[in-house]
């Protein structure tokens, strides 16, 4: 879903009519500053709100934190094991504490000598039993195994947001960390993208100052329709229309949201237009 915003000509023109009037102001270059910061105040209100330092955090803060819900490694799991109000570790009478580094310490024993792969397959069958035997929120149902390419976290991303709701059970403890570490790794880098299409709209009106370098990063995803210079005719009026392409952008910034965007837009262009005539009277000597 894209999001498509229009700024109309006929507004601008009658705000230079009753501010400047006749002056040397070019009303096609200031429709294209105010689009341009109209982009900058969209990306803004889109979810995560803000474009500082904070809000990236907030995105790779949620990214990591629906990633953990679905898989933890095996340390994590450990953690979260010994932290249980129950036991259930390798004998009924095991506390929750010594389950978890009973976990651990199946799965990453290095069996050396004859026999060692039948070892370690037993150890870490031993393993899969113990969080069978735990079936407790989170550790329900979850499995022991090899990292899925992110297929466990992609099913159980949900609503309109495409988060993991808070209930989610543990699918799977990856045995291999590194494999973990990357995927994480990956999703946050994604953060910002939504953003970006409408920093891509910026670049093409002005450019992209305003923008930070985790929105920045992601390119495409935006094109403006620049009609700014168009002569006003019968059947036409000049305009910009700027469109954000970035799929699912409709679930992060919502119409009432654009919509109030706009208007706060307008009166920030009004603001700046009394600023130009005040400097033309000026210049005129009328003050």
């Amino acid at each position: 879903m894209s999001a498509t915003l229009t700024v109309d000509a006929r507004k601008l023109e009658r705000a230079l009519k009753a501010f400047i009037g006749n002056t040397k102001l070019e009303a096609g270059k200031e429709m294209k500053i105010q689009a341009r910061s109209l982009c900058l105040s969209l990306a803004k209100a889109t979810q995560p709100f803000g474009l500082d330092s904070a809000t990236k955090k907030q995105g790779e803060k949620a990214v990591s934190r629906d990633i953990g819900r679905v898989y933890k490694s095996v340390a994590g799991a450990s953690v979260g094991i010994s932290k249980l109000s129950q036991g259930g570790g390798k004998s009924p009478t095991q506390n929750a504490e010594q389950a978890g580094r009973a976990f651990a310490a199946l799965v990453n024993f290095k069996f050396k000598g004859k026999g060692k792969k039948a070892r370690t397959m037993a150890a870490r069958s031993q393993a899969q039993e113990l969080l069978k035997r735990i079936n407790t929120a989170p550790f329900v149902r979850t499995q022991l195994g090899s990292f899925d390419a992110g297929k466990a976290h992609t099913a159980a991303r949900f609503g309109k947001r495409k988060s993991v709701p808070k209930n989610q059970f543990v699918g799977l403890v990856v045995d291999k960390a590194s494999d973990l570490k990357k995927y994480y790794k990956e999703k946050m880098s994604h953060v910002g993208i939504m953003k970006s299409g409408w920093a891509a709209c910026a670049r093409s009106l002005g450019g992209v100052k305003g923008f930070p370098a985790w929105v920045t990063r992601h390119s495409g995803g935006g094109t403006v329709d620049d009609q700014s210079s168009k002569a006003v005719g019968t059947f036409s009026k000049p305009y910009i229309k700027v469109t954000n392409k970035i799929p699912g952008i409709g679930n992060v910034i919502s119409n009432s949201t654009i919509q109030r965007s706009i208007d706060i837009q307008l009166v920030k262009m009004m603001k700046r237009l009394g600023i130009i005539a005040n400097y033309e009277r000026k210049k005129a000597g009328f003050a």
